[in-house]
């Protein structure tokens, strides 16, 4: 017991300007990971309330001068722990962060390095940094991963340079002249809000551009400038959905009652299908963000929905929650109006989605009402935590809860046309008996095929 190393004793060290939208889920996980790690939040002049959100969390606040650059080694400075993790506030660490660095650190020779990392969203292009950036090199490195380093080594080094920009990549081009830099086996989750606001490849381009820009001896303050010049494109429209892989006995329980398991995960399939095709035909620019239940499905969902999606796992717990998550994903990645979308509304139209868009322009909450006493289609300008709490999911209450809820917030609503959701045979008996306004429609097609048509 007398040769027994000391615990390492960690500070996690997070450069904030302007996030209060992230920093409260940033530090949660940290404190549900690590409950007895210094938080240090290192502001750089935020204008809304990032500061009082950390202090009202328990986090050591320090202002400085603005970039990423100063305000690390702001933070680093009080900095008491021995091993320092500068994360930034819309990263996730992996769960198991302390655990696992807590053996790396305990070898005296591993001094500096970072996580591999993945993006909150998949996208067939993000794919290929995820591939990338488990090697070792100055384009394949980032502060993105978590840079992690013993506090010896770090002040040894002079800390991080006084640039507002590509201070990580200098600090672990001089660090690997002195040491090794490891690559921690987990991932880090982080945010892509920069390539969904700005589009992937444009995203890609603009990154490969200012990082061969520095690496052929372009000056970090005039690249600094202008990167902060350049446009930033608001992501404008967010269309919200969420999709099960259509295996037969896993979709539509209640409707196979009655057709069968295997007819039933066909209406689904179709229903699911024909509003992935309307989503891609409203008339204004949208991101579009399918949330799946089964990340063993991932791929089987992928291939079948396209690439025109951004695509991420529904959170835990119940309908209330996963889609509180689905709206606080999209409005953290930047957009300005944010619209979910029901998968079994077989006579949802562009149009209609159309309507709910322009309709934001004046009201704070578009809602799509079914016969049902639920809603096909829900739109927000920003996030009401409320509209999803104590609201009784899969009964004919969710749409007077909601709309009580509206009103108790004093929020404006505009309401569109009512539409029929199908869930159960006789659902779809009362919609096969309105009148067929479109008899090429694939799913009233395969309706017919059932004979639930004369």
């Amino acid at each position: 017991m007398g040769n027994q190393r000391p615990v390492v004793k960690f500070s996690v060290i997070i450069p904030t300007l302007n996030e209060a939208q992230t920093i409260q889920r940033c530090m949660a996980h940290v404190r549900a990971i690590g409950p007895e790690v210094e938080i240090i939040v290192a502001d750089g002049g935020s204008t809304d309330n990032t500061v009082q959100l950390a202090q009202e969390r328990g986090a050591i606040v320090c202002r400085s001068q603005r970039g990423k650059g100063p305000q690390l080694n702001a933070g680093a400075a009080i900095a008491s722990g021995d091993v320092m993790l500068f994360l930034h506030a819309d990263t996730h660490l992996p769960d198991n962060a302390f655990d696992l660095l807590g053996k790396w650190f305990d070898d005296e020779q591993v001094q500096v390095g970072s996580f591999r990392a993945t993006f909150d969203v998949e996208h067939w292009l993000l794919d290929y940094y995820h591939r990338f950036n488990r090697f070792d090199s100055a384009i394949t490195r980032y502060g993105d991963q978590c840079i992690v380093v013993r506090k010896s080594f770090f002040n040894s080094m002079g800390g991080f340079p006084d640039w507002p920009l590509f201070e990580d990549v200098h600090f672990l081009r001089m660090a690997r002249k002195r040491t090794r830099i490891y690559s921690f086996p987990e991932t880090v989750t982080t945010s892509a809000r920069r390539f969904v606001q700005n589009g992937v490849i444009v995203q890609i381009l603009r990154d490969a551009w200012y990082i061969a820009q520095y690496l052929l001896g372009a000056s970090a303050e005039r690249l600094a400038l202008d990167y902060e010049r350049m446009e930033v494109n608001k992501s404008g429209v967010s269309i919200i959905i969420f999709a099960r892989f259509p295996t037969p006995g896993r979709v539509k329980t209640r409707l196979a009652k009655g057709l069968g398991e295997e007819s039933a995960a066909e209406f689904y399939k179709l229903c699911a299908e024909h509003v992935f095709r309307v989503s891609r035909k409203v008339s204004c620019d949208v991101n579009r963000y399918l949330f799946y239940s089964d990340k063993y499905d991932v791929e089987r969902i992928r291939h079948w929905a396209g690439r025109s999606f951004y695509y991420t796992a529904q959170a835990d717990g119940d309908l209330g929650e996963r889609i509180e998550q689905g709206f606080a994903t999209v409005f953290g990645h930047g957009a300005q109006k944010a619209i979910i979308l029901a998968t079994d509304v077989p006579d949802l139209s562009a149009n209609t989605i159309d309507d709910a868009v322009r309709a934001l322009d004046s009201c704070d909450v578009v809602v799509g009402p079914c016969r049902d006493g639920g809603y096909y289609l829900l739109g927000l300008k920003k996030l009401y935590k409320e509209l999803f709490v104590d609201v009784p999911w899969s009964t004919d209450g969710v749409l007077n809860s909601t709309l009580r809820v509206i009103k108790s917030l004093g929020l404006t609503v505009h309401m569109l046309s009512e539409l029929t959701d199908i869930d159960t045979e006789e659902d779809l008996l009362r919609w096969c008996s309105e009148e067929v306004a479109d008899s090429s429609h694939p799913v009233r097609d395969f309706v017919r095929s059932l004979g639930y048509y004369p």
